[in-house]
């Protein structure tokens, strides 16, 4: 173990990405335990365990230290060893997180003219928000970055800029079948439809873009210095179009095979058919960088949703000490509702959305809830907790690059979160009611 982890940085990140890539291929084997999967992903997490930061360390620390008191004390009462689940509970969220970053090598925001003086007023605002929006819902974090950089200026985004880059990436964990957060509610909501939960996100995803491009209109002076845009060219966007008719396709075709494993499986080799149509020869130089560097980029995340599995388990063994005392004797809209309220309330404190999911489902599973209205009403938790969360990765990313506190994250967006709030609580009405859910 000690020579395990003295290597260089430079090759446990080479070892760590390898040990990743094994991981996706082991997670979409059908038939086979998750399991190797669970203990690739935390091998590779040890590795590059010297790569989280400071936050992270204390809160992953957390997770794991509250998922092991709960096992263990579900053990001395009799209950089993969890054992499997705190290893690869949360695997197929894992498994998806990595292999959508290779999407990154294939789907950039290139600026349409780069030598073009940036665009200003409400249309910037509205191609920028778009554009961070659909990018960000599909390689996720490093759009906000590469958008960003671009906008800057002397090193500043000011409000306005930052609140459109926050917001509209933010705003695709209401929809985006590549997100995190529809693996983590795919997870803990078994049973849910993909398209139907899809279709369900995108009205709150345009209110809230609409309810942002409302706050920061950049043709009102009394608001501060002109928006900045940045020069969108929306032409990459044919690639995750690609993907997602794959995806609808395979899984139309072999409709047991869940729809994690299968954008698991096809965004990598999506990915490789693309670069070898690109670059013919030369396709393996990207995607060898982004094995033994690229994907160490996603250690934060990495850590929290392994974390989280532990803390499932625990949370597992813990509940079936307690009987079967139930806050609710169903799951319907105003439950769900309740249920959003208090888990953006928990983001506003600080605590991720992926805790909350995974404290919710295993809490709400022995109510056997309609799982698309669970899996709804997880997705907005995500999308308007983030805006909430002073603490988010997101904010942390923007405080740590653009010197932004992530506590004036939480007061600018107080009204914004309260209005997707109530949005989505009397969404969740609506929903039930189509659903044939009443409560």
């Amino acid at each position: 173990m000690a020579q395990f982890l003295a290597l260089l940085p430079a090759r446990r990140e080479a070892l760590a990405g390898f040990l990743l890539t094994l991981m996706i291929a082991a997670s979409v084997l059908p038939g086979i335990s998750l399991l190797p999967a669970g203990m690739l992903g935390w091998s590779a997490a040890l590795l590059l365990s010297g790569r989280l930061g400071r936050r992270q360390r204390i809160q992953t620390g957390w997770l794991l230290g509250l998922g092991v008191t709960g096992m263990a004390w579900g053990a001395l009462q009799g209950g089993p060893l969890n054992l499997g689940q705190a290893l690869a509970g949360n695997q197929g969220l894992v498994s998806l997180l990595a292999a959508v970053s290779f999407l990154r090598l294939v789907t950039r925001p290139e600026s349409a003219n780069g030598d073009a003086p940036p665009p200003r007023g409400r249309q910037a605002l509205w191609r920028t928000l778009i554009g961070v929006h659909l990018f960000g819902a599909v390689i996720n974090l490093s759009t906000v970055v590469i958008l960003g950089d671009r906008m800057t200026t002397r090193g500043r985004l000011g409000k306005r800029r930052a609140l459109a880059l926050s917001r509209g990436f933010a705003a695709a964990a209401f929809w985006s079948p590549f997100f995190s957060a529809m693996a983590a509610a795919l997870t803990y909501a078994p049973g849910a439809n993909l398209g139907l939960v899809v279709l369900a996100g995108l009205p709150m995803a345009a209110l809230s873009l609409w309810l942002t491009v409302r706050e920061i209109d950049p043709e009102d002076p009394r608001l501060g210095a002109p928006f900045i845009g940045y020069p969108m060219n929306f032409g990459a966007l044919w690639i995750p179009g690609l993907l997602v008719a794959i995806v609808l396709a395979l899984h139309t075709l072999i409709p047991r095979w869940s729809i994690l494993a299968i954008i698991t499986l096809s965004a990598p080799l999506l990915t490789v058919a693309i670069l070898l149509a690109r670059e013919g020869r030369h396709a393996g130089r990207p995607l060898k960088a982004h094995i033994e560097q690229g994907l160490a980029s996603t250690v934060n995340e990495l850590a929290l949703f392994l974390a989280a599995g532990v803390l499932a388990a625990g949370l597992t063994s813990l509940t079936r000490q307690f009987g079967d005392w139930l806050p609710f004797n169903q799951f319907g809209p105003t439950q769900a509702g309740l249920i959003l309220m208090v888990m953006v309330g928990a983001a506003a404190l600080g605590v991720h959305p992926v805790i909350s999911i995974a404290a919710c489902g295993v809490w709400l599973a022995p109510l056997h809830p309609e799982p698309n209205l669970l899996a709804i009403t997880l997705l907005m938790a995500w999308a308007i907790g983030v805006p909430a969360n002073p603490l988010s990765g997101l904010h942390l990313m923007m405080q740590g690059r653009y010197g932004i506190d992530g506590y004036a994250f939480l007061r600018w967006n107080g009204a914004y979160v309260l209005k997707c709030l109530g949005a989505g609580v009397a969404l969740l009405y609506v929903y039930g009611a189509l659903l044939g859910v009443s409560g």
